[in-house]
C-alpha cells in the first residue's frame, strides 16, 4: 500500500535505520530477535530491489558483530556484498583527527590543519611531530615512530581504531606530561603516553562489554582465569576457550592466530589482565603490521 501510495503521488522515499543494538540487547542469544534482524538485512532488501521504479529506499547501519549473529549462512558472501560502504577509520582519517584536536587545544596552528584536509600518512606524520614528537623517544634512537606507534597500539587486530580511544590516550598523556622537563621539542612525552596506553586499553574493554553481547562472557572467562595461565601468547586449550569462543575474538579482533598460538593487542590485554610473557617487550608494531596482511 505504502509503495502504490508512492507511486500515485510520484514521490520517494529513503528509510533510515540506526540504533538497532539498543532495540535488539539479546541478539546474541535470542532466536526470535536474530530472526527479526535477518528479516531487515536480507528479506526486506529482496523484496524492495523486485518493486517497479523502487519508490522506497532502506539504509541501514548494524555493528558487525550483529550481522555475524543475525545471518549464519553465507555471512562472507553478505559482508563482502556491502564491504564497499562499510564505516571504517584508516590511519589518515585517525591522525587528522589527532591533528584537529590538538588544534582545537592550541597545540597545533589551525592554518596547518586545514593544509591537511587531502594529506597523505606522511604529511600528517611530520605535522604532528610538535605535539608528540617523531619518535618515542629521540630521533637517532631506534624507538619507534610516535605515529605509527599511537596508532598500532590503539588499533584491535581488524585494523579498527576508535575516535574515542585517540581522544581518551591524547588527554591522559596531555595529563601525564605535565611537569616534564627533559623534552623540549614536543608536548606529549614518550613515557606519558607509555603509561597513557593500560587506562585506555581498560576503559576500551568495559565499553566493549557493555556493547557486545557475544564478548562480555569470554571476556569474563579470560579474566577470571589463574594470573599464570593469563600470558601472551597463550595455546586456546590452555585458557579453556572453545572454537566458537576463539572465532567470536577473531572476528572482532582481540586475538591473532600464529601457529598455535593467539597474540592480543595492546589495546585488549591490558584490560583483560593479561601479561607479556617473562623479558618479552610489547610487540606493538610487529603485531600491527601481521594484523594488517590477514585482514
Amino acid at each position: 500500500t505504502l509503495v502504490e501510495l508512492l507511486r500515485q503521488r510520484g514521490e520517494k522515499l529513503l528509510v533510515v535505520i540506526d540504533g538497532l543494538e539498543d532495540m535488539f540487547q539479546s541478539f546474541s542469544e535470542s532466536r526470535s530477535e536474530q530472526t527479526a534482524l535477518r528479516g531487515l538485512l536480507q528479506d526486506v532488501p529482496e523484496w524492495l530491489e523486485q518493486q517497479p521504479g523502487r519508490p522506497v529506499g532502506l539504509l541501514v547501519f548494524i555493528r558487525s558483530d550483529m550481522v555475524f549473529s543475525a545471518v549464519r549462512q553465507n555471512t562472507a558472501q553478505f559482508l563482502a556484498r556491502y564491504e564497499p560502504y562499510a564505516l571504517k577509520w584508516n590511519e589518515e582519517e585517525a591522525l587528522k583527527l589527532v591533528a584537529w584536536t590538538a588544534a582545537k587545544a592550541g597545540v597545533l596552528p589551525n592554518q596547518i590543519v586545514e593544509s591537511l584536509h587531502e594529506a597523505g600518512r606522511k604529511m600528517l606524520s611530520e605535522a604532528l611531530e610538535p605535539l608528540w614528537g617523531k619518535k618515542l623517544g629521540s630521533d637517532r634512537s631506534k624507538e619507534a615512530r610516535s605515529s605509527e606507534w599511537v596508532i598500532s597500539a590503539l588499533s584491535d587486530f581488524r585494523q579498527q581504531i576508535q575516535a574515542r580511544d585517540l581522544v581518551r590516550l591524547l588527554a591522559l598523556a596531555a595529563e601525564g606530561s605535565v611537569g616534564d622537563p627533559h623534552w623540549k621539542d614536543r608536548i606529549l612525552t614518550p613515557s606519558a603516553l607509555r603509561r597513557a596506553l593500560p587506562d585506555c586499553s581498560r576503559e576500551k574493554t568495559k565499553e566493549v562489554e557493555a556493547e557486545n553481547p557475544l564478548l562480555r562472557p569470554i571476556f569474563e572467562l579470560l579474566r577470571a582465569l589463574p594470573e599464570g595461565k593469563r600470558v601472551v601468547p597463550f595455546i586456546r586449550e590452555s585458557v579453556g576457550l572453545d572454537l566458537d569462543q576463539v572465532k567470536v575474538l577473531e572476528d572482532n579482533g582481540v586475538v591473532l592466530r600464529e601457529g598455535d598460538e593467539y597474540y592480543m593487542p595492546e589495546i585488549f590485554r591490558y584490560g583483560l589482565n593479561f601479561k607479556l610473557e617473562s623479558g618479552a617487550r610489547p610487540r606493538v608494531l610487529t603485531l600491527a603490521r601481521r594484523a594488517r596482511v590477514s585482514v
